[in-house]
């Protein structure tokens, strides 16, 4: 079967970098993980449809790897296009659900999908989000990850973004595990997390996790320094400081978000 599936990591140019999506496509029709923005379908996934020649009529299932907009943005306007279900791990139906779009399927942590001849399990590796999930093609060990795993950071934020860094440090064991049982052999992440481009091929995949590790480790460091020297911790000022010594760039694209990793570092203490 594989020789018949076809893997298209598709990105999305936003602003300064790009939202990633994934069709694979095989003889029986496709799946789509990841949707983009609202105006990413009729300008950008359609054309990108048609220039490998799937037919959207043959998309049979859209997996959202969380409910965030940059990734789940485009949902509506799909649905109104095709005949396809949508699927999101049932952590994130609340927040689709609050955007106006109720999911078809809800998932849970190791659910298995089989749509169009394709076979996908859900992972669900909460950190960025409580509903952050990867799915896992199960033929060719490809994992498409959203925003689980950050790296050091990407140029949208400057830093690694997460709510919750034990659970972020969590996932990142998960996925550990998995590369060594070699379920796992290429990762795809949903932007490009430095200092890799968003295309993780099988050899880099232990220093990519490692990274992803160190990072948060180097941040939590920083973080208790901080509160050894401000009796009344300010999230902001921490993720200014957070940004100034790790980050990415000085000048992400969405500036204010480092923000919400300091914060979760603050509240873990």
């Amino acid at each position: 079967m594989m020789q018949d599936t076809a893997f298209h990591y598709l990105r999305y140019p936003w602003g300064v970098s790009f939202t990633g999506m994934l069709l694979v496509a095989g003889p029986a029709g496709g799946v789509l993980v990841d949707t983009a923005l609202p105006e990413a379908v009729d300008g950008f996934l359609l054309p990108q449809f048609r220039h490998f020649g799937f037919s959207l009529s043959a998309l049979r299932l859209v997996i959202n790897t969380h409910h965030h907009e940059d990734h789940a943005g485009g949902n509506a306007r799909l649905r109104e296009l095709c005949g396809a279900k949508f699927a999101i791990h049932r952590a994130g139906a609340a927040g689709l659900e609050a955007a106006g779009f109720r999911p078809d399927l809800l998932l849970r942590d190791g659910a298995l999908l089989e749509s169009a001849g394709l076979r996908f399990e859900i992972i669900h590796t909460p950190g960025h989000s409580p509903d952050s999930a990867c799915v896992l093609e199960s033929a060719s060990g490809t994992l498409f990850t959203g925003d689980a795993f950050q790296g050091c950071g990407t140029v949208y934020t400057g830093i690694a973004l997460y709510i919750d860094p034990e659970a972020y440090l969590q996932s990142v064991a998960k996925i550990e595990a998995l590369f060594r049982q070699g379920r796992i052999r290429r990762i795809l992440c949903g932007h490009a997390c430095a200092p890799f481009d968003g295309d993780v091929p099988e050899e880099e995949i232990p220093a990519f996790l490692e990274i992803c590790r160190e990072t948060v480790l180097r941040y939590s460091r920083a973080a208790e320094a901080y509160l050894a020297d401000h009796p009344r911790p300010d999230a902001a000022e921490l993720g200014r400081q957070l940004l100034k010594r790790f980050g990415v760039t000085a000048a992400p694209g969405l500036p204010g978000l480092e923000k919400h990793t300091a914060q979760a570092h603050l509240a873990a203490r």
